[in-house]
């Protein structure tokens, strides 16, 4: 088995991975979205089904922002939860370049990394997890053959972190690595509800994100029995299509063929160039997001996907006003595409790769 559920975790992402013999699959988790009962409860559920309860290969928290973070660390915070994982994956202060120059929610959680004595970033010796600038992508290989192969963040997106995330902490009166205080929710930084003309907002000229806790995000391909998945968090679209490019050379093939797509930051415009898609075959995308906040997924990169992948599949995790007009006969027939929703319209979706 091998098969992605995208947990209810608002506009955040919280990815339960599972694999294997399927009467007692290996599992991790990405990201635990923002501070929900729902998705706390569905994270705790799972966590006390394992066997033994709390038993992970992997977590891994893609960066710093308060939609993909602070549902771990609340996990973190509750005493009672088991929490056995293999690896934690996360980039704190300590792993940001110094000779160039997280906030209070990273010096939180790695407060409480440090508080249960978990294994922090032991694939990759204790140092950060990042891309080389030359050479092979770094490939972990896990339990029962899944593989992972990171696409991101590279050393240049970890250090435009660094002064971000030390004025962030000192503005809170905190020491960059030493700890600090449960995030806040992200505020909106980007509303709007462009008319869907698929491709008249396809043809939009992009423009890249450059918040400088998106483009530490940690993105990785992951492969099991054949199939491929690629697990965007919020990573900037040109280090990904890079690296794409740099494992299609290192596999000598064209592009890289994908069974799913898990979209950078929620399905955002600035997060999924031309070039990104040139770099990928794939024929199922996946949006984990209640549109919430920021208004995700935008129309620019929704068409983008589906005038260049014809016959492709649309899943989200939600229904929401910004992803349901994804769901109208006229488009579906005209670029031939599928839009999947949770059954009954119940939040969170497993899908089966």
């Amino acid at each position: 088995m091998f098969s992605l559920e995208m947990l209810p975790a608002r506009q955040g992402d919280a990815l339960w991975l599972e694999w294997g013999d399927p009467a007692r699959p290996r599992a991790l988790l990405v990201d635990g979205g923002p501070p929900s009962r729902l998705t706390g409860e569905r994270v705790r559920e799972k966590l006390a089904g394992r066997d033994p309860p709390g038993a992970l290969e992997l977590i891994v928290v893609t960066h710093i922002d308060s939609d993909h973070i602070a549902g771990v660390l609340r996990l973190l915070e509750e005493r009672d939860v088991p929490l056995e994982p293999e690896d934690v994956w996360f980039n704190a202060w300590r792993h940001l370049p110094t000779d160039m120059l997280g906030a209070k929610q990273g010096e939180a959680l790695s407060a409480e990394i440090r508080r249960r004595r978990l294994p922090w970033n032991v694939k990759f010796s204790g140092e950060a997890v990042v891309v080389p600038d030359a050479g092979p992508l770094p490939v972990v290989e896990l339990p029962e053959g899944l593989t992972l192969t990171l696409l991101s963040p590279t050393r240049t997106e970890l250090a435009a972190l660094r002064p971000v995330w030390q004025r962030e902490v000192e503005k809170a009166g905190l020491v960059p690595g030493v700890g600090g205080e449960p995030p806040q929710e992200p505020q909106p930084d980007r509303l709007g509800d462009a008319p869907l003309d698929p491709e008249e907002l396809a043809a939009a000229p992009f423009e890249p994100d450059d918040s400088a806790a998106n483009g530490s995000s940690i993105a990785f391909l992951v492969e099991h029995d054949g199939k491929r998945l690629l697990l965007a968090g919020d990573a900037f679209a040109d280090v990904l299509a890079d690296s794409l490019r740099r494992l299609a050379a290192e596999r000598g093939v064209d592009v890289i063929p994908l069974d799913a797509f898990k979209l950078s930051h929620h399905g955002g415009k600035h997060n999924l160039s031309p070039d990104l898609l040139d770099r990928v075959e794939c024929g199922r995308h996946l949006i984990s997001t209640n549109g919430g906040i920021y208004h995700h997924p935008d129309g620019e990169a929704v068409s983008r996907v589906v005038v260049r992948e014809r016959e492709t599949e649309l899943v989200f995790n939600y229904r929401s006003r910004e992803n349901a007009r994804w769901d109208s006969s006229r488009l579906r027939r005209r670029f031939g595409y599928r839009a999947v929703y949770p059954p009954d319209d119940a939040p969170g979706i497993r899908v089966e790769l």
